[in-house]
């Protein structure tokens, strides 16, 4: 029996476009079809992983993707003023090109907490990377937490 190259192909690419849209978590024991949509003017959070909670709160590394027209300079300036108006207190502020990376801590909804996020400009949006997890339990969670949100990256 002879197979046809163009339908080996084709289907070789409809294997590989339907694995590309499915989220993998060999470790939780499922997968599931990602839920993608394109940015809007406004901000979309189109992923939100959860740790197993610890006194009452899941450290969680979430992506949001935000209609921002500015420059990074700009973004960062915002973003102090924010951890500014809240009360809370900045680690860390690194700037390299196009991408931000934050480390802050600070009380929230009478939770000590402590956040990582990489910011990262294109076009018109910003795609804002956090971890977050209790002040008590950072140390704990923070290698996995890290090393999640350093794992990000832009599609070209």
């Amino acid at each position: 029996m002879r197979i046809n190259k163009g339908i080996l192909f084709a289907a070789s690419l409809l294997v590989s476009f339907a694995h590309a849209e499915t989220l993998e978590f060999p470790k939780a024991g499922f997968s599931i079809a990602s839920l993608d949509s394109s940015p809007t003017l406004g901000i979309i959070q189109p992923i939100q992983m959860l740790l197993p909670a610890k006194n009452g709160f899941s450290a969680n590394v979430n992506v949001q993707v935000q209609a921002y027209s500015g420059t990074m300079q700009e973004y960062k300036d915002l973003s102090e003023g924010q951890f500014k108006l809240r009360g809370l207190t900045v680690l860390y502020i690194n700037e390299q090109g196009n991408s931000l990376t934050f480390e802050y801590r600070g009380k929230m909804q009478s939770l000590s907490l402590h956040w990582y996020a990489k910011a990262f400009k294109k076009g018109d949006h910003i795609y804002l990377a956090t971890a977050t997890s209790t002040e008590d339990d950072w140390e704990l969670n923070k290698e996995q937490l890290m090393s999640n949100v350093n794992s990000f990256k832009l599609s070209k």
